[in-house]
């Protein structure tokens, strides 16, 4: 009696779990851009960067995330193909 209760117990903390794993790709994604962003108008001359520090800094930082934001997106692919649903999610086909 306790199975069903049990296991939509665990069906809820995986989605949980798989929004928050979604949320901090997104945030990973957002940050990079927006470093990549300030480095290349620190490197454009837009914004006032004497040493260019910030330069360095935004390109040093997006390419330590990048590979964090790789294996987020990953692990999210993952755990979605491992839901209980198995029918395949793409765009384009045909319902069988």
């Amino acid at each position: 009696m306790d199975t069903p209760d049990r296991t939509s117990r665990r069906g809820s903390l995986r989605t949980t779990l798989r929004g928050l794993v979604l949320g901090a790709f997104a945030c990973t994604a957002a940050l990079i851009v927006l470093l990549g962003g300030t480095a290349v108008l620190s490197a454009t001359g837009l914004l006032f960067d004497p040493h260019g520090y910030r330069t360095f800094a935004g390109i040093l930082f997006a390419a330590i995330l990048s590979p964090v934001a790789l294996a987020l997106w990953l692990l999210y692919r993952t755990m979605r193909r491992r839901s209980n649903d198995k029918r395949p999610h793409r765009i384009g086909r045909a319902p069988r």
